[in-house]
């Protein structure tokens, strides 16, 4: 791979990918969104898609993590120093959900 592939790569994670975890769910990863974005970032997903929580927001030492349900698709939002910001589809079902919040966040977000 050249550099120059390299550059667009390093550029692209700066917006946001869509990628799988080593468990097989479909993720999307912002790695320089911040943590001080965080709550700000999740409050503009869950208005934007009416998401309702599940369980409470825990936080850990260098991690926040909470999951939320719209209808029976359940998805995470998360922070994390190794990731960044990311949203993680939970089942099958909610992956359509992650897609079109990650669009979202593509077409709105500041970095």
């Amino acid at each position: 791979m050249s550099k120059v592939d390299l550059k667009e790569i390093v550029e692209r994670l700066k917006v946001g990918v869509l990628c799988r975890d080593f468990s097989g769910r479909l993720c999307y990863e912002i790695n320089d969104l911040p943590l001080d974005n965080y709550k700000e970032t999740k409050r503009a997903l869950v208005k934007k898609f009416e998401l309702c929580p599940f369980g409470i927001t825990i936080y850990g030492l260098d991690e926040v993590f909470q999951s939320y349900m719209r209808g029976f698709k359940r998805v995470g939002i998360e922070w994390d120093v190794w990731s960044g910001f990311t949203i993680v589809a939970k089942s099958k079902r909610a992956e359509n959900l992650v897609i079109n919040m990650a669009r979202y966040l593509e077409s709105t977000i500041k970095m």
